[in-house]
């Protein structure tokens, strides 16, 4: 496996595996109190348009060429990286993204 193909596959199972704590906090979220529903709505919107831009980038990721793959890898770690601070700062509480 190339190293190309090693970073798509394992961002892609990163990204599945935040796409399914996303999944979880909505489900969490929505079954709460009111006041917390009210709270995080607006942050978990846009962290699920977080998630979807993320996915949207690794599909570019995925179709780049063995030469042009690189310029995709900053992209998609800022991307994840906002992911996983943003699903933190909602299970901590401390939304406001």
């Amino acid at each position: 496996m190339t190293e190309r193909e090693t970073y798509v596959e394992n961002m892609k199972l990163e990204l599945d595996q935040l796409n399914d704590q996303l999944s979880s906090l909505e489900t969490k979220v929505q079954h709460g109190p009111p006041g917390e529903r009210e709270r995080h709505q607006s942050d978990l919107l846009k962290l699920r348009t977080h998630a979807d831009d993320a996915l949207s980038k690794w599909e570019e990721l995925e179709a780049a060429s063995e030469g042009s793959w690189h310029q995709w890898v900053s992209d998609m770690d800022r991307l994840r990286d906002a992911l996983i601070h943003g699903l933190h700062r909602i299970h901590d509480g401390r939304s406001r993204l």
